[in-house]
């Protein structure tokens, strides 16, 4: 390019081409970098998300895995940081929390005459029992955050050359 920009360079062009944006299109540099890392992670937290079958008591097999997204957070986001979730639907997936963080079984679970599993909240066991997690959000951030910076940084370089050659297409994301 004209400009000195490729898509090939290290840190300092990096950071030298960056000050040579203005505000909205740092922030459209930023998100489009947010987004990519998140897609990384949403993919993996996917990959690792329990698949329940209908012999196991899962009323919905891969409900949670189809809940899982990655969202911009504009309450927790400002001129300095721009915040992007990755969740679950709890609508969609209501005992997600369950499985990410393991709980205490109350009340006694049956497989019924017609091969579903149901709990009983009247059925009380003599003690708790603890059901593990299968936790899948925290290990897909730490089995991704290398492939999560690199698509951050892949992306950042792409998106700072579109921005320097056309400003314009700073509304497009990610």
């Amino acid at each position: 390019m004209d400009d000195g920009v490729t898509a090939d360079f290290g840190i300092a062009a990096f950071a030298a081409a960056l000050d040579r944006l203005n505000t909205p299109l740092r922030e459209s540099l930023a998100r489009s970098m947010a987004v990519a890392g998140g897609q990384v992670i949403r993919d993996e937290a996917k990959l690792l998300a329990p698949m329940g079958t209908a012999d196991d008591g899962s009323a919905k097999p891969g409900a949670l895995r189809d809940a899982i997204y990655l969202a911009y957070k504009p309450g927790r986001s400002d001129d300095h940081q721009y915040v992007y979730s990755v969740s679950w639907n709890a609508k969609k997936a209501p005992h997600g929390h369950l499985l990410e963080f393991g709980h205490w079984r109350t009340n006694v679970v049956y497989k019924a005459a017609d091969g579903h599993w149901y709990s009983d909240p009247k059925r009380k066991l003599p003690s708790p029992i603890w059901v593990p997690a299968h936790a899948f959000l925290r290990p897909a951030l730490t089995s991704s955050a290398t492939r999560a910076r690199d698509a951050m940084f892949a992306r950042g370089q792409q998106r700072l050359g579109e921005l320097l050659t056309d400003p314009a297409s700073q509304d497009v994301l990610p």
